[in-house]
C-alpha cells in the first residue's frame, strides 16, 4: 500500500531529526517543541511506541508491489522497529536520569545513528521498486 510507504518514510525522517536536534540545535530548531512534546508527555511517547510498532508490521506483511510478500522491505521496517523501542527506552519516566546521562556522553553516536536513518529513508523513498534486504 502506498499510504503505508509515506508513512514509514515519514517516520524514518522525523525520528532521525528527533535524533539529530540536539547536534545540529540552530538549523533544526522547529523540532525542539516536538521533541519536548513527546518527552514529556507520556500519551504521545505511547502513542510513537504503537504507531512504530504498528508501522513496522504492516511493512512487513503489505510491502510494495515488487516486494516479497512475507519479508517486505525488512530494513526499513527494522530500523522503525528500532526506533518506537529506542525511543520509549530513552525517553521514559523511569530512565529520566540515565537518559539525560547516555545522552551527554553518546551525542556523536546519536548523530550518526540520525544519519544511518535519514540514509534509509531516502535510499527507500528514491528506489521504492527495489526490495532492501
Amino acid at each position: 500500500m502506498i499510504q503505508l510507504y509515506f508513512l514509514s518514510i515519514a517516520y524514518l525522517v522525523f525520528s532521525s531529526l528527533l535524533l539529530l536536534v540536539d547536534s545540529y540545535r540552530r538549523k533544526l530548531s522547529f523540532m525542539l517543541k516536538a521533541k519536548s512534546s513527546i518527552r514529556e508527555n507520556i500519551k504521545r511517547l505511547n502513542l510513537y511506541f504503537l504507531s512504530g510498532i504498528a508501522l513496522a508490521l504492516s511493512l512487513l506483511f503489505v510491502p510494495m508491489s515488487p516486494g516479497p510478500i512475507i519479508i517486505g522491505d525488512i530494513i526499513p521496517a527494522a530500523f522503525i522497529l528500532f526506533l518506537a523501542f529506542f525511543f520509549r527506552l530513552l525517553y521514559s519516566e523511569r530512565n529520566r536520569e540515565r537518559s539525560d546521562a547516555y545522552l551527554a556522553g553518546k551525542k556523536q553516536k546519536l548523530r550518526k545513528l540520525g544519519f544511518i536513518c535519514l540514509f534509509i529513508s531516502f535510499m527507500h523513498f528514491l528506489f521504492p521498486s527495489i526490495v532492501l534486504l
